[in-house]
């Protein structure tokens, strides 16, 4: 008898997961009760994700960057965005990391495709991803996504539907966006055999509106001196966030942290004791050194005000849910400038939103981990270095596999920024 697809991650779950739930709860690990509720959540979705295999009760959906799950949940859908689940893999196992990257790479997938790509066709050649019913992507945010799907939809041999994504921020380019969304309903009621109900959709959005304004409030308060909350608050906020927006359990944990961080903000408590340093983190986390917020707090001072992905995500403006056009123009908009779906835009924005995110949560100084996967955001590397040597901004960037950690190891990645604090912000 064959094993059950996602065979690692029941066992991750059961074995490791589910145990640092219990001692987070406990508070035997650091901020447990901050973080126990996140991953609570990204427990409870796994989960669910296990049963809906096994016993077929939902058709289910592995979609992409650039959209959010509102619509996949008013349709009774079950989704799974694929490019989290690596990340959750990879969490303090980084060998399952580098076998997947060795099983893609030896089947001939080229070695520089982005690290989640990678793995996430290893996974797939170990019948580590469900099964989907249809996998939904876009255009957008990068070169090596297009091409990572493209490969599995091959693999899978399942209907896969494409959005096209426009290159801007505009009023324009939402409304476009908008309208390939409609299109993307019409390929869900062919799948499902079910009809789209816009009422049911401005249920789950007025759900999702209460959540986003919940981490709107808890980011904002971030901008405080000293920081209410330590960083990786907002990486367990995310990790929750991402398959779970319009689900009433994911507003409470976002109430949660909000009302925590607004009364440590009154007392006039940090997350530091002695704040001396406020990064701004502008890229990736380092998915293999689970203790670098605490390395940065206890050796540095510093804490990670907040980084790329947070400002992006918990920024949202609310879903419009006056009529079914404003509801999917609200949609396109946060899926487009959500996750990574903030960096396909041209270099003179994400400029601008680099700034005022430095700015607005009064950093003094800026680590960006280079991912050597991602080939667009060396371009803008060079761009950021001139924007930060003209306004005198401490600028620490090194490469790294944000993943794969034997591209270049905690120890040396620790060993750039300890250097970096050394000499420039001593």
């Amino acid at each position: 008898m064959a094993p059950p697809a996602m065979r690692h991650m029941r066992d991750k779950i059961e074995q490791q997961l589910a145990p640092m739930v219990e001692m987070l709860r406990a508070d035997m690990l650091p901020h447990g009760r901050l973080l126990a509720g996140g991953f609570e959540l990204v427990i409870a979705h796994y989960e669910e994700t296990f049963r809906v295999i096994d016993e077929g009760d939902k058709k289910l959906c592995w979609y992409e960057f650039c959209l959010t799950p509102e619509i996949f949940r008013a349709m009774g859908i079950h989704s799974f965005l694929g490019e989290t689940h690596p990340t959750m893999m990879a969490l303090g196992t980084p060998d399952v990391c580098w076998d997947y990257v060795d099983t893609a790479e030896e089947s001939g997938i080229p070695p520089e495709l982005c690290v989640l790509d990678k793995v996430l066709h290893g996974a797939l050649l170990r019948n580590e991803l469900p099964p989907a019913d249809f996998i939904v992507t876009a255009s957008a945010p990068c070169d090596s996504s297009r091409i990572g799907y493209q490969m599995f939809e091959q693999l899978t041999d399942c209907p896969v539907h494409r959005l096209d994504a426009p290159a801007d921020d505009s009023p324009e380019a939402h409304a476009y966006y908008a309208a390939e969304i409609r299109k993307l309903i019409g390929f869900l009621e062919s799948q499902t055999g079910s009809r789209f109900d816009a009422d049911r959709l401005r249920e789950v959005c007025e759900e999702s509106n209460r959540t986003t304004a919940a981490f709107f409030d808890l980011l904002e308060s971030r901008r405080a001196r000293p920081c209410p909350h330590p960083g990786p608050v907002m990486d367990a906020a995310y990790a929750a966030t991402q398959n779970l927006l319009g689900e009433p359990p994911l507003t409470r944990y976002a109430e949660f942290l909000r009302d925590d961080a607004e009364a440590a903000v009154r007392a006039g408590r940090g997350a530091l004791a002695d704040e001396k340093h406020r990064v701004l983190w502008y890229y990736t986390p380092i998915v293999f050194d689970f203790e670098m917020h605490n390395w940065l707090a206890e050796e540095l001072n510093a804490v990670v005000v907040t980084d790329l992905l947070s400002s992006a995500n918990f920024r949202q403006d609310p879903i419009d849910t006056t009529s079914l056009d404003t509801m999917l123009i609200s949609l396109a908009r946060r899926g487009l400038e959500g996750t990574m779906g903030r960096v396909r835009v041209g270099a003179d924005r994400l400029i601008e939103r680099f700034l005022a995110d430095y700015e607005d949560f009064g950093a003094d100084c800026v680590v960006f981990p280079g991912p050597v996967g991602c080939k667009h955001v060396w371009g803008w590397v060079g761009l950021l270095r001139e924007v930060c040597r003209e306004r005198e901004i401490p600028f620490c960037v090194f490469d790294v596999d944000w993943m794969d950690s034997r591209v270049r190891p905690a120890e040396s990645v620790r060993a750039a920024i300890g250097q970096f604090f050394e000499v420039v912000m001593r």
